[in-house]
């Protein structure tokens, strides 16, 4: 029984310690995100794949278990292009309008139904879309580090050598999935303010099959 719990104890302590990297890793996704401003963006006009594997690049870390849907596809891009969330491409080569688009929609529909995320998204106006993704880039930094910074907080007792509950892991699961809950349900609520009486049942609601 004893080799028993003092291999538990050391399986318990390297779930620990895999976790203690894991939080580690998420101090550098504000270092992932592209720069401020649409002029940040590449230059060049990018045809289909190119775009998903920037866009991949950029919001990569949204992706975390590999037998989820894809972050990005072609199909969701031509299915975005229909529903007029995104303008159709030039000669089939897209700009930097529809990466700052992208990227936007990208992570609205985290926690937003496409119809709320519709209505996040500003006119095909160039300047507009100036504007609102910069204002978008601007929050995400912000938002990142205090998100960094509360993580690293309520993940004290994971760094905690002298603590050894087997709980740990498991409450700061618990704790990140109400987080979660609380900050979706602000959203939606906000949002739904905004949407048409048709839309508003429940804008917060896992966007459906964009294949």
């Amino acid at each position: 029984m004893n080799q028993n719990m003092r291999r538990s104890g050391q399986n318990h302590a390297l779930r620990k310690k895999a976790n203690r990297g894991k939080t580690d890793s998420l101090g550098k996704l504000h270092e992932r995100f592209p720069a401020a401003g649409l002029d940040e963006l590449p230059k060049i006009k990018l045809y289909m794949d190119q775009v998903i594997g920037l866009i991949t690049q950029y919001l990569g870390f949204f992706v975390y278990d590999p037998t989820e849907e894809k972050l990005l596809t072609p199909s969701m891009v031509n299915n975005y292009v229909k529903m007029r969330l995104l303008p159709p491409p030039v000669k089939k080569k897209y700009g930097r309008k529809h990466i700052a688009l992208l990227i936007m929609i990208c992570t609205f529909k985290q926690s937003l139904s496409m119809a709320a995320v519709e209505q996040m998204l500003p006119p095909h106006d160039e300047d507009e879309i100036r504007a609102d993704y910069e204002r978008f880039v601007a929050s995400h930094k912000r938002l990142a580090l205090y998100f960094i910074r509360q993580v690293k907080s309520v993940a004290g007792p994971i760094y905690d050598e002298t603590r050894d509950t087997g709980t740990e892991v498991n409450d700061l699961v618990v704790g990140a999935a109400i987080a979660s809950s609380f900050t979706r349900l602000l959203a939606g609520k906000i949002i739904a303010l905004k949407l048409p009486e048709k839309a508003r049942d429940d804008p917060a609601s896992p966007p459906p099959s964009e294949e």
